[in-house]
């Protein structure tokens, strides 16, 4: 008999025409959890991949037809709930990878409208928006070219993402978050403003955001975009000359933020960026003497 919650739930989003499609879960194998595949040595996406005797054409298998839906939820109750993100924009934000600082940055400086959430089993969210028709969007963003900051990739076309009530190998739940669910509010268009940064123009060479960065440093007057990035940058430099004392290179790049960037960012995430680049610093003096 199939899990009622999971099948509800796909049966939920085909009736919005967001295909789904079943896949592996994680089990408990000598008290560890594991990807029901096994697969401990080569599983890149434990618990989270298609499940290749249901859907042997992985995301091609994904369907709107509730007769399969059922089907296959009845042969496998225990599958987790995948959904295909054609039509759909999804931030998918990962804070193992500063992704809760870049939303927080992101929000800052936008507006968002009210639209689907979900927490993740992995601590994270999806934030989901109805893609614009016509409109295609890079699957995810690769972490040489975090279009929308560190940590935050792109779920589009070609895409999925695990819906809730999943379960992460970590043994926590998706869930929908308080006020976002769809049963309570309608699934939002794309803010304006994420379309443009989704589909700007992208030059052939080089990292956009980094180039930007740099930009903004040579730049008289005021930094409005990548403040992070350039802050990066500015601190990258000053922790570079070495002949600084970092806690000068620390007053200095608060003052350049307070000059140049409109607005501002926190004194907080600027410390936390200094922190981060320092770090790093630090770990390339101790390779280059290694």
């Amino acid at each position: 008999m199939a899990n009622a919650s999971t099948l509800n739930a796909a049966l939920a989003f085909a009736r919005h025409e967001h295909a789904v499609l079943p896949l592996t879960w994680p089990v408990r194998v000598n008290s560890k959890l594991v990807c029901s595949c096994r697969r401990a040595s080569d599983c890149i996406a434990a618990a989270k991949h298609p499940l290749g005797r249901l859907a042997p054409n992985g995301l091609l298998s994904a369907s709107t037809d509730e007769a399969v839906i059922r089907k296959w939820f009845a042969d496998e109750p225990a599958a987790n709930l995948g959904v295909r993100t054609d039509g759909l924009i999804v931030l998918d934000i990962d804070p193992r990878h500063d992704g809760d600082g870049s939303l927080a940055e992101l929000e800052r400086d936008h507006d968002f409208p009210l639209t689907w959430r979900v927490l993740t089993g992995g601590g994270g969210e999806h934030i989901i928006f109805k893609c614009p028709e016509g409109l295609t969007v890079n699957s995810s963003s690769a972490s040489s070219n975090p279009l929308l900051g560190p940590g935050i990739d792109i779920r589009a076309r070609g895409g999925y993402i695990v819906a809730p009530p999943s379960r992460h190998l970590s043994g926590n739940v998706y869930t929908w978050s308080v006020d976002h669910h769809p049963a309570d509010i309608e699934l939002a268009e794309a803010p304006a403003w994420l379309v443009t940064a989704l589909t700007a123009d992208k030059r052939p060479a080089g990292n956009s955001a980094r180039r930007n960065a740099a930009w903004a440093i040579d730049k008289e007057g005021f930094v409005t975009e990548y403040r992070d990035m350039a802050i990066c940058a500015v601190a990258g430099k000053l922790l570079r000359a070495v002949s600084l004392d970092p806690d000068f290179v620390a007053t200095l790049v608060h003052d350049w933020n307070a000059r140049h960037c409109s607005p501002p960012l926190p004194e907080r995430a600027v410390a936390e960026i200094l922190d981060r680049i320092a770090s790093r610093e630090i770990a390339r003096l101790e390779n280059a003497d290694a």
